[in-house]
């Protein structure tokens, strides 16, 4: 844990290298020292069609924190806050930024790993 998702805008492709995106928020979530190292998992995905406000060329990214139960508030604000520190610069010509992070339900989450 966690897992954490990244939306973006495609058309940010132009103007940054998603990989980098995807390290500096995998970066962010082992740097709040919350979590195993090993149990980190980021991925990203595209969105082809977006709006951000009025602006129809308008750029986002969107990270969700999927989360086993039992974080305070103030642990999940750290997590937040940590990523943003490690994408923040390599974001800074995003319109907009937004990060949650949610609780997985334990009852019906399932694992298997090797």
């Amino acid at each position: 844990m966690p897992h954490c998702i990244i939306e973006y805008s495609a058309a940010l492709t132009d103007k940054l290298d998603v990989s980098d995106l995807v390290q500096a928020v995998h970066q962010g979530a082992i740097a709040c020292g919350l979590f195993e190292p090993s149990a980190v998992k980021t991925r990203s995905y595209p969105s082809q069609h977006n709006q951000v406000g009025l602006l129809t060329d308008g750029s986002f990214v969107h990270i969700t924190f999927k989360i086993m139960p039992g974080r305070s508030e103030e642990q999940k604000q750290l997590l937040t806050q940590t990523v943003y520190q490690h994408l923040n610069e390599l974001a800074e010509n995003v319109n907009s930024i937004t990060m949650e992070v949610l609780d997985i339900a334990k009852s019906s989450y399932f694992k298997r790993l090797n």
